[in-house]
């Protein structure tokens, strides 16, 4: 569903001639997203090309190329704020990479959806995209830029939990994950694709979905599972695994707790919740990395065969935070850094107040040593959720996300920040530096 904005011919074909000129051009934007434009043209000669575009006459935007040619050329354009005129120009690449720009269309981006929370931004520094699980009223996943703008949502209105959504590497929709986590685990789980523009949703189905899931590069999925295993004793154990989901819809578990972990020896915390209740994945390319958070432990996991590498922090690790070093409790999102380890540290057990923890990491020798913290003034306590991000100039960034609160810590002091109102949450923050380049979270 979508209005037709411009309509154009550029660069029309001379007589008798068939080459790379571009005509036929149309830009809609979307009914369902109206911060989403697509464009469309034809080239008589099967060419790649990209779209340039922005808001006004800024088009440092740019679209992925095409992967392949083709005569008939769609474009979805992200990235705008809404109730914004913008322009845009097709590019044409041929095959030794040189670049054609072609005549410039315009487009006007349409409002927002009602029931978005407010959000207030101060300070400066933050030049990256956020995709954010939306916690509260409304339930669902926005894309924002660091002016706090909103680019893109979608409402999640089936009674579920959004923890976790990300730009899919196919670079056509979002996925997001459809779960009960903060409760019982609902066999009716599912991890959701959803199109740039808003139009399509398909729905891949994952009985017993947790927290979080990853995408590989070849749009495998990994996915974080509860799992109930008989105890031996006519009960069962609450544990959890891995299912990796393969473009053609193969489901596989390739790991479980117990395959590392013994219930009768490694013994967390909050056994109400569940034995391991892990509450975090990541995926560098060739292993997991999974917090396992009545553990206090993050766990190495080699999905090729189900074993384990190293563990680190409390119950059932291999590598424990040398002594002075202070020791994180109900650990969320963490990143494992070149010669690091980041991690949100959620523990309130003796003061309502979570942290980020950094530690000089060496798996190889075993050895962590804590090297930084940072605490909010005053403090806060997220004490579901929170993630943490390292930039490659040393920022961090801290989202506090049962208190709708985004920071960027510089010299350990807050130099930009965000924040919601109306108690909207965030959940686990997928960062980008680029809406249309492959997904840079880890």
């Amino acid at each position: 569903m979508s209005r037709t904005l411009t309509l154009l011919s550029l660069g029309l074909l001379a007589a008798g001639c068939c080459g790379p000129d571009i005509t036929n051009v149309e830009v809609t934007v979307s009914e369902v997203i109206p911060t989403v434009a697509t464009v469309t043209w034809e080239t008589c000669e099967a060419t790649t090309g990209y779209v340039a575009f922005g808001p006004g006459d800024d088009r440092e935007l740019r679209t992925h190329t095409e992967l392949e040619p083709a005569t008939e050329h769609s474009m979805t354009l992200l990235g705008v704020p809404a109730n914004t005129d913008g322009s845009f120009e097709i590019v044409v690449v041929d095959d030794d990479g040189a670049e054609s720009p072609g005549d410039v269309g315009e487009f006007t981006t349409g409002g927002l959806a009602p029931g978005l929370p407010g959000l207030e931004v101060t300070g400066s520094g933050m030049d990256q995209y956020m995709v954010l699980p939306m916690l509260g009223s409304p339930v669902g996943l926005v894309i924002l830029d660091a002016a706090g703008n909103f680019l893109w949502w979608h409402f999640e209105d089936r009674g579920l939990d959004v923890y976790r959504a990300m730009l899919s590497v196919d670079g056509e929709s979002l996925l997001y994950n459809a779960a009960s986590v903060s409760g019982d685990v609902s066999e009716d789980s599912q991890i959701m694709r959803v199109s740039l523009d808003g139009t399509q949703v398909t729905a891949i189905d994952v009985p017993l979905l947790a927290h979080e899931f990853v995408e590989h590069a070849d749009g495998t999925i990994g996915a974080m599972i509860v799992e109930y295993v008989d105890d031996g004793e006519g009960g069962e154990i609450k544990s959890n695994g891995i299912v990796e989901i393969a473009p053609d819809g193969t489901q596989t578990q390739v790991w479980s707790a117990m395959d590392c972990f013994d219930p009768e020896v490694d013994v967390g915390d909050d056994q109400e919740y569940g034995w391991t209740f892990a509450n975090a994945l990541d995926w560098d390319g060739t292993y997991y990395y999974m917090s396992l958070r009545n553990f206090s432990t993050v766990v190495q996991i080699d999905p090729r065969d189900g074993s384990c590498g190293w563990a680190f922090g409390d119950v059932g690790a291999t590598i424990t935070p040398a002594s002075g070093s202070a020791r994180f409790m109900h650990s969320h999102q963490f990143e494992i850094l070149d010669g690091g380890f980041l991690v949100f540290d959620n523990d309130g057990s003796i003061a309502q107040e979570s942290r980020v923890l950094e530690y000089a990491f060496d798996p190889v020798a075993g050895t962590a040593e804590q090297i930084w913290e940072y605490t909010t003034d005053p403090a806060v306590w997220s004490f579901v959720l929170g993630d943490v991000d390292r930039f490659d100039n040393g920022d961090t960034l801290v989202t506090w996300s049962v208190n709708g609160l985004i920071e960027l810590v510089r010299d350990d002091q807050p130099v930009w920040t965000m924040s919601s109102n109306f108690g909207s949450a965030f959940g686990f923050n997928t960062v980008r530096e680029d809406l249309y380049a492959a997904d840079d979270h880890l």
